[in-house]
């Protein structure tokens, strides 16, 4: 379950995360996230699809979580 603030991972495997955005919540039905796509891109909003296997870019979404508070 994600939540508002959550970090979002990206890559090919577990072992290989490439990429992270970080998880706004809902629009209409459809999960956004705030991300910089690469090296000197603009940060923005976009959608992805956030079920673990789904596609985003040429990546795989992972998984949310939140990092410690300590």
């Amino acid at each position: 379950m994600r939540s508002t603030g959550d970090l979002v991972f990206f890559g090919s495997d577990v072992r290989n995360v490439s990429h992270v955005g970080l998880y706004l919540g809902l629009d209409d039905t459809q999960s956004i996230m705030i991300d910089a796509p690469h090296e000197g891109a603009e940060v923005r909003v976009e959608s992805f699809q956030a079920a673990v296997g789904a596609r985003w870019g040429s990546l795989t979404y992972l998984g949310a979580s939140r990092p410690d508070a300590e």
